[in-house]
């Protein structure tokens, strides 16, 4: 019983940041509103992108400083593997008298002596090198879900317009052609930073204390998608979660999710409208996202070859 009651607890723990971020965003509108009396002597309240701009760009640049203060703190504080020890190097006559060393460790690296008497060592695997490889295939997906969910969301709105209206309003208002640079640099450059250092970095760390890897992966993208505080948003900022919270775990890192989070926001002022007119341009480009969206990702997360 106690174990359940400690289990809750950790889990309450883990949507604090959640909470926190809201809080955030308070205090950002406030910021903004003294910030644009002080300079400008203008009302944040006046619907203009320009001050829309300013309240992103304070809120998702206070994201950045204190999720990656707190995720700098899991960092310094997580133990760390237990690489296991190197076995000794023993050496084996060949056929022609030459002695044959091979080394046997953790599988990083073996090495063999060839004729000449040279040592061959194999490459150690670099994360940093096989993400580097995979940024084009990262920009191909982030461009393909952007596409996908454009068309899927162009398509039930033609339907249902009144259901949409408000959520095409707001959206207008940040990838619309009368956008401030604040607006555009916050929401595809900032935001991701500040959005995975909240769920992928901190909310996910906590949430696994409580809940298998699965269960925590599950549950920060429920609160991402919650965080948007919009019912279409909550539904497809929830598969984008969950596909985020699996790339952070996959890869070990936050790093390429956040790369993979920004091509996404940024490729909502790169979808033409032109493609989303009506319904059957809306429902080619869907299948498009979608033939492209599926073999990506099985390229993402297909695993590693042992060296």
């Amino acid at each position: 019983m106690s174990t359940n009651k400690n289990k809750g607890l950790q889990l309450l723990f883990a949507a604090v940041p959640l909470l926190l971020s809201f809080l955030i965003s308070i205090v950002s509108f406030f910021a903004a509103v003294f910030i644009r009396g002080i300079v400008s002597h203008t009302d944040i309240t006046t619907d203009n992108a320009a001050n829309d701009g300013l309240v992103y760009l304070i809120n998702y640049l206070m994201f950045v400083v204190i999720f990656g203060f707190l995720y700098n703190y899991i960092c310094q504080t997580r133990p760390e593997p237990e690489i296991p020890e190197t076995k000794k190097t023993t050496g084996k006559k060949s056929d022609n008298g030459k002695t044959a060393d091979k080394k046997s460790d953790n599988g990083k690296t073996t090495g063999k002596k060839s004729d000449s008497g040279k040592t061959k060592s194999a490459p150690v695997w670099s994360p940093v090198r096989y993400w580097a490889k995979r940024l084009p295939l990262l920009l191909v997906l982030g461009y393909c879900i952007q596409l996908l969910g454009s068309a899927i969301i162009a398509i039930l709105s033609i339907g249902f317009p009144a259901f949409f209206s408000s959520y095409k309003e707001m959206i207008q208002s940040l990838s619309g052609t009368g956008i401030d640079w604040m607006t555009f640099v916050s929401i595809s450059f900032i935001a991701p930073i500040g959005e995975e250092l909240l769920f992928r970095g901190v909310t996910l760390h906590y949430a696994k204390k409580a809940l298998p890897v699965r269960g925590a992966i599950i549950f920060q993208a429920v609160l991402f998608g919650i965080y948007h505080l919009n019912i279409v948003q909550l539904v497809y900022a929830t598969l984008i979660g969950l596909l985020l919270g699996a790339l952070a775990e996959r890869a070990g890192s936050i790093v390429p999710g956040i790369v993979l989070h920004a091509i996404i926001n940024l490729c909502s002022y790169l979808v033409p409208s032109v493609f989303l007119d009506n319904v059957p341009k809306a429902a080619f480009s869907a299948a498009l996202g979608l033939l492209f969206t599926i073999p990506c990702l099985i390229l993402l997360f297909r695993r590693k070859k042992k060296i």
